[in-house]
């Protein structure tokens, strides 16, 4: 997935100072409550703002199960490194954070994404694979373990899962198959998605298929625990949006049907990416580099110029929420 963005940011086919354009750091306490007290609607709105979204280029939005963890990534402008972000309740109810997630930091890490029981944490890494290399390498799927202790040193997944190529985004189902994108040669585009599926104990990876996969790009697949909803990114298809839209797909007697574009709810002229449902189902979440004309009517000073750079709306990508009502329109 991370090729992918940077490509488009390389290209527009892909991967006077008003108070909204000043800085939106966060000098008041974080609200307390389930969703950092946060509502959402029928529309999409930024989640989080001040909290989650600011001035930098965060992406993934994640709950735990439990809805007492909340889990993002952070990228630098020019998406070189990708560092794991997490809040946290107290006994309280009340929000910490933000802090590094305890086993991010070193290497490029992003994508986090729960088992939906909470025990496991699946995320991407280019942390070497041993102890004796600080060689970074490509983007492999890790996963933690949650110890009374806190989260378990991280174990690769190994093979057939990793390769020397790039694996993204990971969603596992409860019976245990993991999803994930790639950028294989065999693959039918630029990216596909793909299922690691258990037989007799081993994984047998299975692509998708013309379902979902195209001769374009796919990429972000989250899969719902019981297996039977998909809802991903591609960009370049036929009718699509802007420079990247999201897709569903339900499997009616065990076939993925053709995916659909989620339309102008969800979808906009820019970039959309990394979809998660919340923990119970009631709200989707994405990813998206929609913002404001950077144009005005008005001369802007230099002030406000930078006030606009250094603010939320400075099109570097925010994280967006919707009541998951919205998705029903497509089943």
């Amino acid at each position: 997935m991370r090729k992918i963005i940077f490509l488009f940011l390389l290209s527009t086919f892909f991967i006077k100072c008003a108070p909204s354009e000043s800085s939106n750091t966060r000098t008041s306490p974080i609200p307390k409550g389930d969703y950092f007290g946060q509502t959402a609607s029928t529309s999409a709105q930024m989640f989080a703002k001040g909290i989650v979204s600011k001035e930098f280029q965060e992406l993934n939005a994640v709950f735990s199960p439990d809805g007492n963890e909340f889990f993002y990534t952070i990228a630098d402008p020019m998406r070189t490194f990708y560092t794991i972000i997490f809040y946290k309740k107290n006994k309280n109810g009340e929000w910490e954070g933000p802090e590094v997630a305890p086993f991010s930091g070193n290497y490029s890490d992003a994508d986090p994404s729960f088992s939906s029981d909470g025990s496991r944490l699946f995320f991407i890494s280019k942390r070497p694979l041993d102890a004796s290399s600080t060689e970074p390498k490509d983007f492999d799927i890790w996963v933690t373990d949650r110890m009374e202790t806190g989260w378990s040193q991280p174990v690769n997944l190994g093979t057939p899962i990793n390769t020397k190529a790039n694996e993204f985004y990971v969603s596992v189902t409860d019976e245990k198959s993991v999803f994930f994108s790639a950028q294989y040669k065999v693959g039918k585009g630029y990216g596909d998605i793909y299922e690691a599926k258990l037989v007799d104990g081993k994984y047998e990876i299975h692509n998708l298929g013309d379902a979902i996969n195209t001769d374009k790009g796919e990429g972000d697949p989250y899969v719902s625990p019981d297996g039977n909803m998909m809802i991903f990114m591609s960009w370049g298809r036929e009718g699509d949006m802007g420079g990247g839209d999201l897709y569903i797909s339900f499997k009616k007697d065990g076939v993925w049907q053709k995916a659909k574009n989620l339309g102008e709810k969800i979808n906009s002229k820019y970039f959309e990416y990394c979809p998660m449902m919340s923990p119970d189902g009631k709200y989707f979440f994405w990813t998206s580099y929609r913002s404001s004309p950077l144009y005005t009517q008005q001369l802007r000073d230099y002030k406000g110029f930078e006030a606009r750079l250094k603010g939320v709306d400075n099109g570097l990508g925010n994280v967006y929420w919707i009541d998951a009502k919205v998705l029903e329109e497509f089943r």
